[in-house]
């Protein structure tokens, strides 16, 4: 599924079909709004850039719902996709509020609060209560809460189509050999870099020096051996990176003795 999270973007442009109504993510559901786009959301409006030139998300959202046809995936079973999907969007709206000495609270009329917890099929009491009153929670900590929740959801969502695409594609006949596709590391650098994104360049670290390791050295080292004539190639060495972020009080070491 090529389009991994803009299928939020795609489920807000289908969002007046009949079957998606009960998602409440258009002009109808979000009535005490003054605009019928994708922006009232929290989740897709943090880039400024909701949409894409040339892009047709209603149309991206039809050939997502053929590809899943294609693989397998029924009706019934895409309509919860769409439903937790809704509900994610949903819980990045939820308003938490200061309520004194550093505690945090949620409305009981909250509007998102009470979709959410349909969508997901949880108690929504409950749902807000988990939210707010693990211990002695911030506003600051529990908004970092309501993320975290989001994210698992969707990660979980993720890996059971993935799981399902696996399924359909599984002939039942002994594998001989396999297709594998190799994701070149690319490093990136925000102005905010999240702790996610240090973790994906940490990995792209070590990604580039297994690669150098045996592109460069090792096989530099097997051309001395064999005394073969040639030119070495310079290449750069990132093991003080590694050595910065994984050794000894290195960051990660840093980070576990802070958070004890």
């Amino acid at each position: 599924m090529k389009e991994n999270y803009h299928i939020f973007y795609q489920l807000c442009a289908a969002c007046d079909t009949p079957e998606l109504k009960d998602l409440r993510l258009g002009k109808s559901g979000l009535s005490y709004l003054p605009t019928h786009t994708r922006t009232n959301f929290y989740y897709l409006n943090r880039g400024e850039c909701p949409y894409v030139d040339e892009v047709d998300d209603g149309e991206g959202f039809e050939e997502m719902r053929e590809a899943m046809d294609l693989v397998g995936i029924m009706e019934d079973e895409q309509l919860m996709i769409f439903r937790i999907l809704a509900g994610i969007l949903h819980i990045g709206n939820i308003d938490i509020q200061p309520n004194g000495d550093e505690e945090s609270e949620i409305d009981d009329q909250d509007f998102h609060l009470a979709v959410a917890a349909d969508l997901l099929g949880v108690d929504r009491n409950q749902f807000k209560k988990w939210m707010c009153n693990r211990k002695i929670v911030t506003v600051q900590e529990a908004n970092c809460g309501r993320e975290a929740i989001s994210k698992h959801i969707y990660s979980q969502l993720f890996k059971w189509i993935v799981q399902c695409i696996n399924n359909s594609l599984t002939s039942g006949v002994k594998q001989c050999s396999f297709l594998g596709i190799l994701d070149i590391y690319g490093f990136e650098t925000f102005e905010v870099n999240s702790f996610e994104q240090f973790c994906i360049n940490y990995a792209n670290e070590k990604l580039q020096q297994q690669f150098t390791q045996h592109v460069f050295k090792l096989e530099q080292d097997e051309y001395v051996k064999e005394e073969i004539e040639w030119s070495f190639i310079n290449f750069y060495d990132n093991q003080p990176c590694i050595d910065l972020i994984e050794a000894k009080l290195g960051i990660l070491d840093l980070l576990m003795k802070s958070a004890r």
